[in-house]
Parts: structure tokens; C-alpha cells; sequence
């Protein structure tokens, strides 16, 4: 398997079972549910994708550049896939 798919396949399930797991939480408030869906998400994925760009960078300069690769493209994957279910969950309260 090529090391963009494994990487990018991962940091997407983890996407996923963290934005499921910050619905539930929210689900009980109804003032300000949205609100806060919206700012732990952003928060939580911008902190995952300064991660993957950390990873990025420490594995760039050793023998697995194909590697670093797969993490700075996962985390624009993250960053566009993130952003945009962090506004859907918003909008689905």
C-alpha cells in the first residue's frame, strides 16, 4: 500500500470518529450548540493539522521524504475536509 493512502486513510478515520464524538457531546445544549460545535471543531482540526504539518517537517529530511509527502498532502486533506464538516455539523443543529 502506498504511504498516501495508508496516512491520508488514517487522518481521515481519526477526522471522522473525533467530529462524531464532538456532535454527541454538543447535542444536549440548544442555545448555543452550534457555537460550540463549531469552535471545538475548529480548534481540534487545527491542532490536527498542525500535527500532520510537524510530522511533515521531522520526516522530511531523512530517508522518507515519500512519507513527508503523504503527511503535508494529508494535511491539506484534513484542513479541506475539517473545515467544511465542521460548518456542516454547525448547520445540521
Amino acid at each position: 500500500m502506498k504511504p498516501i493512502n495508508k496516512i491520508a486513510g488514517i487522518n481521515l478515520a481519526v477526522l471522522l470518529i473525533y467530529s462524531l464524538l464532538i456532535r454527541l457531546a454538543n447535542r444536549g445544549n440548544a442555545n448555543d450548540g452550534a457555537l460550540g460545535i463549531m469552535i471545538m471543531s475548529a480548534f481540534v482540526i487545527g491542532f490536527h493539522v498542525v500535527i500532520c504539518l510537524i510530522v511533515a517537517a521531522v520526516t522530511y529530511g531523512g530517508k522518507h521524504g515519500e512519507s513527508a509527502k503523504a503527511w503535508l498532502l494529508s494535511s491539506g486533506i484534513v484542513l479541506l475536509v475539517g473545515f467544511s464538516t465542521c460548518l456542516g455539523n454547525a448547520n445540521l443543529k
